[in-house]
């Protein structure tokens, strides 16, 4: 795992550590395959054994893990991430630390991101007015918990395969009067966009 580099610069991407190089840190989980990576974190769809379903497992990323400012933010995210409750919220399971790696274990949605939809074609205008709704109470529901999501784009915002929507990755929000969670400066970068795969199949 490579450290942060000296004055603070942005340390260069690794590859995303395999299933099989995770599985030792992780024995309660069945680690299937990465899902995808942004700056801060990295994504994989994993089996929680004892209870039998499907989980995304979100790691920090492996070359911030020795940088105490990002595991800070991580942890912040888990806590907020915890606070909320909502059917149209990705929920969390589960957060800590293992083997050197922090991690979020949270629900896992299978389907498409509303990005994936779109380039697709199959996505309607119908479709577009009845997921903003419920987009809409999921922020307000996030509002008046303190938390502000500061990063809505078609990448967090998850469709399973009955069509229902799911706000993703409070990994840049900040709580209101806290300068915890990133504060100034947090960019889109520190996100990690989706936990759904591409499904090449209906949205």
């Amino acid at each position: 795992m490579a450290p942060t580099q000296p004055g603070g610069t942005t340390p260069t991407p690794s590859e995303p550590l395999s299933p099989a190089a995770l599985a030792p840190h992780f024995p309660q989980l069945e680690i299937l395959e990465c899902l995808g990576r942004g700056g801060m974190g990295v994504v994989y769809k994993a089996r929680q054994k004892a209870l039998n379903r499907f989980v995304a497992l979100k790691i920090l990323a492996p070359e911030r893990s020795t940088d105490s400012g990002f595991a800070e933010r991580f942890t912040a995210e888990a806590r907020m991430l915890a606070s909320l409750n909502h059917p149209n919220i990705v929920t969390i399971h589960d957060f800590g630390e293992s083997g050197g790696f922090y991690h979020l274990v949270m629900e896992y949605v299978d389907g498409v991101n509303l990005r994936q939809a779109m380039t697709a074609g199959r996505f309607t205008p119908e479709q577009a007015l009845a997921i903003v709704p419920p987009v809409c109470e999921a922020l307000q529901y996030a509002h008046d918990h303190g938390v502000v999501h500061r990063d809505i784009k078609p990448e967090n915002l998850l469709l399973d395969q009955q069509g229902r929507v799911k706000v993703a990755d409070f990994g840049i929000a900040k709580l209101l009067g806290s300068a915890t969670a990133g504060g100034p400066g947090t960019t889109a970068a520190d996100t990690v966009p989706v936990n759904a795969p591409p499904r090449r199949s209906r949205p």
